[in-house]
Order: C-alpha cells, then structure tokens, then sequence
C-alpha cells in the first residue's frame, strides 16, 4: 500500500486513483461474498474476478506513466473507458418497463407481429428505451426481443415475480404475475386472449417504433 501512497502522491492518475478504490473496497467485499451461502457468494466471485481483471490495466498504467505525463495518461484513460463504456451500453441496451406504481396483479408484454399499434416508446440514455404502458399490459415490435434486454421495474406490492409465456393467434405475449398469484394454463390462455382483444384486432394499423 506505501507504493500505492507514493504514486498517488508522485505520479497520479486516473487508473491509479480507480485501482486504489478497487482494491480498498473489492477485495473485502468479495471476501465476504466469499462467506455468504448458495448463490449469494457468487456474487463474491464476481467481485475478486473484476479486481483481478483490472489488475494488468493498472500495471500497464505504471508502465506508461514512467513516458507519459500524468495527466495526459489520465485524458488518455478517460477516453478508453468512455469508449468502452458506450460499447458495453450499446451491446447491453435495454428496454425498460417501470411498473413501481402499477396496482393490478398482472402485466402483459404484446410482441407486435406487425399489424398491432406499437405503445409509446421514449429514448432513455444511453441507448435504451423506456415504454408507456397504458392498462394491463404494453405492445412493443417482435424484432425488440432480440435487440432490447427487459428490465422490468416490478410493482411494490407484488410479492417476487412470476413469467409466463404464451401465444396467441400467431402473436407471442410474456405475462408477468405476483409471486403470490399462481395461474394454470387456462386461465393464462384467457389472460393472453382478453389483452389481445383489448389491444385491437390484427387489422388496426401499426406505428413505428422511436
């Protein structure tokens, strides 16, 4: 840690700076993680694995600050992670469905097969994308589930969260309960039905999506 002192104090930059956090605050909590039972300690796994990943940057980052002034070596840094932030953002986009004020306990996503009405979808930075729901459920184009990741924001008062998937008349629906809330196969198929029914028919016109 003294090393870590007298750069911090001689030659500081970005990176350094980053892996003094990281080491100070990752390594005891992936020790800890380490203690938790199941899956849980997983996520102490994870921990030590970034700290151990963003090892080599920083001891490139004393390599190059032996040639490279500091602050120069620190815009330089600045820019990679930038780069590399949007690049894992543009490859992780989400689509996100905030349900933390709805009050029913059901929600229905519609895959729109193309003659549905999309819901309105707003731009939420940096890539993804955030729906308005209107009643029970949203329509969203079937080409969102394999460009978007769901984020569904769940209800309060919902107790965990429940997916199940269907389909109906060619169209694909996810529909999400409570925890609490178990449906066998017809009522899921009537849930699916009454949405399709409530949305319009497949001959209303779509819009495109934003």
């Amino acid at each position: 840690m003294q090393y870590f002192k007298e750069n911090l104090k001689n030659k500081p930059t970005l990176f350094l700076v980053i892996g003094i956090i990281v080491l100070i605050i990752g390594i005891p909590a992936g020790i800890y993680g380490l203690t938790l039972n199941g899956g849980a300690s997983l996520g102490g796994v994870l921990i030590l694995v970034g700290v151990v990943a963003f090892m080599p940057f920083l001891a490139i980052d004393r390599i190059l600050v032996k040639r490279i002034k500091p602050l120069k070596l620190s815009i330089f840094e600045l820019i990679l992670s930038v780069i590399v932030l949007l690049f894992y953002s543009s490859d992780n986009k989400k689509l996100v469905v905030d349900l933390t004020e709805y009050q029913s306990d059901y929600f229905v996503i519609v895959y729109n097969d193309g003659n549905l009405k999309n819901s309105k979808i707003n731009w939420s930075f940096p890539f993804n994308k955030k729906v308005e729901y209107n009643s029970n459920s949203i329509i969203i184009p079937v080409e969102f589930q394999s460009k978007y990741r769901l984020d569904i924001e769940t209800p309060k008062n919902w107790s965990g969260t429940r997916m199940n998937p269907d389909r109906i008349n060619n169209i694909g629906l996810r529909i999400y309960t409570s925890g609490k809330t178990k449906l066998n196969r017809t009522e899921i198929d009537s849930l699916a039905t009454m949405e399709i029914k409530t949305v319009g028919n497949t001959g209303n016109r779509c819009t495109s999506p934003k």
